[in-house]
């Protein structure tokens, strides 16, 4: 029995893509034979709930984050190893930067187990959290706060037997930055349900309200700014100059706005301000956001910090075409797309311009067609098969005391064979970026 535990701050009743990413891995390894996956998540309250066959999640008590929209963090080592004693884990996946690495280690050795430790890059720390903090200090002190990140991932990920990351660029900058024993492995989506045959009339015929010609543009994102809220918001006002009354272009677009965060007001204002924009409040259910996914035809993916781009991958399975950031993860998914476009995020401008061919492009549905196509090689059971695949390779290597080589890796390389002819397209394409990566690395 193979006994994987995953833990994360990066979990809130509300969060977006790390509580995707979880709630998947529950559901697929639900069931597996041979396969024991247990979830902790800080909470109010401690107790715990079956997820599945053979999944169990681990609510711990930890205090609420202040003006972080629901995250809590655990800080105590104590609570986690009573966790870790009783479910004896073989590997375990830490999936936030800050305090969790150390707080794995030490509730390990409280519980006196020695599993093998793999830490997830969710978050482009150096960059999203040290270096913004020092930017607000004064904008020259921002270089320095990424650096300490730096320092601090190097301080901390040397002690986990591998780092898995989702993106490829992301991965090639660790890399650069000194980290070692990296693993290459994108996260999935789920083409059943994200897919534009979700596309609902009624919502269609809302959104376009009387004139057809109406695009409408999805933002799922939390409401902050490092989702890029003050930029699309910017950009909506700028659409409404150069589109006015609609009657030498196209109309006003529809703006759908889906989720929550510390600046909802700021929507509520723009409901309130633009006759188009609509607030959905959050969607609990997967379907009801699939269905308005499909249902929008541009999606704004606004964030630089991005390790994946989950919800850009999930809007291009929608047959959505997306303006993202030239900056993080997004640029993998969109710029090979041959639909949508990479601009400066920061820039409401720039992010207008980039709208607007879409608005008055007289049929998307050659661009819906390869923005899905893109995508289609991403699936979460390929996903959860490179993290097995990769568990097992680490509790080999150190059965025979070795450890994995300090370069990059692509985890669908060590697949074992019996894979559909979409995984190992999907393989081979990992493993030529990872080589790639490594390539210009030491280049």
């Amino acid at each position: 029995m193979l006994t994987l535990l995953d833990v994360s701050n990066h979990w809130s009743p509300t969060g977006g893509g790390v509580r995707r990413y979880q709630l998947e891995k529950c559901r697929a390894l639900s069931g597996r034979e041979g396969i024991r996956h247990v979830l902790v998540t800080p909470d109010a309250t401690r107790q715990a709930t079956q997820m599945g066959e053979g999944v169990v999640r681990e609510h711990l008590p930890a205090p609420r984050l202040p003006a972080s929209g629901g995250y809590r963090y655990l800080l105590r080592a104590g609570a986690l190893a009573e966790v870790f004693a009783r479910h004896r884990p073989d590997a375990v996946f830490c999936g936030s930067p800050l305090v969790m690495p150390s707080l794995v280690r030490r509730a390990a050795r409280l519980a006196g187990i020695d599993p093998v430790t793999l830490g997830f890059w969710h978050a482009d720390f150096p960059r999203t959290y040290t270096g913004r903090a020092f930017a607000a200090l004064h904008p020259r002190f921002e270089a320095r706060g990424e650096a300490l990140g730096w320092w601090w991932a190097r301080r901390e990920y040397r002690h986990f037997d591998a780092t898995l990351i989702a993106s490829r660029r992301v991965a090639q900058r660790m890399h650069e930055r000194g980290l070692e024993r990296l693993v290459y492995n994108p996260l999935g989506v789920d083409l059943e349900r994200f897919h534009p045959g979700r596309r609902d009339p009624l919502k269609v015929a809302k959104l376009q309200a009387g004139d057809p010609r109406r695009r409408a543009i999805f933002f799922p994102h939390r409401f902050c700014a490092e989702k890029g809220l003050e930029v699309i918001l910017a950009a909506y006002a700028q659409l409404e100059v150069e589109l006015g009354a609609g009657e030498a272009g196209p109309p006003l677009p529809a703006l759908v706005f889906a989720g929550t965060g510390p600046r909802e007001a700021e929507v509520e204002a723009a409901v309130a301000r633009f006759e188009h924009v609509h607030h959905l409040g959050y969607l609990d259910d997967p379907d009801e956001l699939a269905s308005w996914y499909a249902s929008c035809d541009l999606g704004v993916s606004l964030s630089s910090w991005e390790t994946f781009g989950l919800s850009t991958a999930e809007a291009m399975a929608s047959g959505l075409v997306v303006i993202a950031s030239d900056r993080g993860a997004a640029p993998d998914l969109v710029e090979d797309a041959g639909a949508g476009a990479c601009v400066d995020a920061g820039d409401p401008m720039a992010v207008a311009a980039a709208l607007r061919p879409w608005l008055e492009a007289a049929d998307l549905e050659l661009a819906r067609r390869r923005v899905r196509a893109r995508v289609e090689a991403l699936t979460w059971e390929a996903t959860f098969e490179g993290e097995l695949a990769l568990c097992r390779e680490l509790l080999r290597l150190r059965a025979a005391g070795q450890s994995l080589a300090p370069v990059l890796q692509a985890a669908a390389d060590l697949c074992e064979g019996g894979r559909t002819q979409g995984q190992a397209k999907r393989a081979n394409a990992t493993s030529s970026r990872a080589e790639e990566i490594h390539s210009r690395s030491r280049g």
